[in-house]
């Protein structure tokens, strides 16, 4: 008698929306269970992308199928139970030794006799949607960039529009990045002194309102800031320049006044650390 262990998986990744929850997969793969007269030596469920190798739920009951604890596999899909070539070859490969007898969906069975190759068709079938699904989003990432429309989350100083998927200016603390860009402007401050200001003015790292709670900026993360293209206009996105169709909250002269500042104390941190006579 073969023996049977029950298989849930789900993700949030985008190729699992229409996927039944782990709750409702479960119901009716008990039901099926109980319909077949099947015993059920386990039950295993993860909550994790098969895109990669890796899943502990998956790897732990393939051991235990490899130790002779249970024959068949239970489960609501056989995309469920992989979606990359590694775990693919796993499954077949268990099935052709005989080690895995049967796999049973609601839609058909799988038996080491006769399915070799239709598990293969659908294996490579559920890896190829994967790899499309990614390579369309990409695509549509690219043409959204294309379009002005920066396809990321919103910089400090903008707030991301969950109606209209844009970036709008953030009212409270737009101004306080044009005075960040005007007082370095003026050449007197440091990244430091920069980073100082937006912690004094209540944005910091971890804190979305207010001056509570949080940690300082780093200097880099300031200086991150002080040579973002995005603030003017334009954003760099796939290795290429685009025009934003978002508001820009600073000019372009001001950006290149910080650029001219910034330069400019480059040069003088460099011919400080030149070396100096009898030194």
């Amino acid at each position: 008698m073969i023996t049977y262990f029950l298989y849930a998986r789900k993700s949030t990744d985008v190729e699992d929306k229409q996927v039944l929850s782990i709750e409702a997969q479960l119901s009716e793969l008990r039901s099926l269970a109980k319909r077949e007269d099947l015993e059920i030596a386990a039950e295993f469920i993860e909550k994790q992308s098969a895109k990669t190798p890796g899943r502990p739920h998956f790897n732990e009951m393939v051991e235990r199928i490899q130790r002779g604890e249970a024959q068949g596999i239970v489960c609501w899909k056989l995309d469920r139970l992989g979606r990359n070539p590694v775990d693919n070859g796993q499954v077949s490969w268990l099935l052709q030794q005989g080690a895995i007898q049967h796999i049973l969906t609601p839609e058909r069975s799988y038996y080491s006799k006769d399915s070799v190759l239709l598990m293969a068709v659908e294996f490579g079938m559920a890896t190829q949607y994967v790899r499309d699904l990614a390579y369309n989003t990409r695509r549509g990432l690219r043409a959204k960039a294309r379009r002005g429309e920066y396809p990321g989350p919103a910089r400090v100083g903008y707030i991301n529009n969950l109606h209209t998927k844009r970036h709008d200016v953030d009212r409270r603390k737009a101004p306080i990045v044009v005075r960040a860009f005007e007082l370095y402007a003026e050449g007197q401050s440091r990244f430091e002194d920069i980073a100082n200001f937006f912690s004094d003015n209540g944005i910091r790292t971890g804190s979305r309102s207010g001056s509570e709670g949080g940690k300082a900026w780093s200097k880099n993360r300031a200086k991150r800031v002080l040579t973002d293209t995005f603030y003017y206009g334009d954003f760099e996105y796939a290795g290429e320049i685009h025009h934003g169709t978002h508001t820009p909250i600073i000019s372009k002269q001001l950006f290149d006044r910080v650029q001219a500042a910034l330069e400019m104390r480059g040069r003088r941190q460099k011919a400080h650390k030149d070396p100096q006579a009898l030194c």
